[in-house]
């Protein structure tokens, strides 16, 4: 399962349903994108090292961009991004998971509904 940034975010900020989630999930991954999303939440270089720390004791797998995902995320923007919205970011993410043939788990799934072929997961933030 391939997980949206804010996923992340819950869990750094101490929701314990993100945590589980991501603890109970046995195979984690996220794109090169949400890494690049998320390093700017970290507010100093201690905090980076414990988020990278947490990536590899947790075994995720980090998916670089990659031709395919670069093609697939242009036809993306093209297709969404002047009736919904769709940002680079995002058109990237869900390229990610249809290029792996991975769920993409997010709290934003109103970001990615209207992408064809996306197998989505909704978590909802409980305390």
């Amino acid at each position: 399962m391939i997980f949206d940034t804010n996923i992340l975010i819950y869990a750094d900020r101490g929701v314990v349903s993100a945590k589980e989630l991501l603890m109970d999930t046995p195979q984690r991954a996220i794109s090169a994108v949400t890494y690049m999303e998320y390093v700017p939440f970290c507010r100093n270089k201690r905090e980076l090292a414990i988020f990278e720390k947490m990536l590899k004791a947790l075994r995720f797998t980090i998916y670089e961009i990659d031709v395919d995902i670069s093609y697939q995320a242009r036809q993306i923007v093209k297709r969404y991004a002047l009736s919904h919205s769709m940002e680079m970011g995002d058109a990237l993410i869900a390229a990610t998971a249809l290029a792996k043939n991975e769920t993409l788990c997010t709290s934003n799934s109103k970001h990615f509904v209207v992408v064809k072929g996306l197998v989505l997961e909704n978590y909802k933030p409980t305390i």
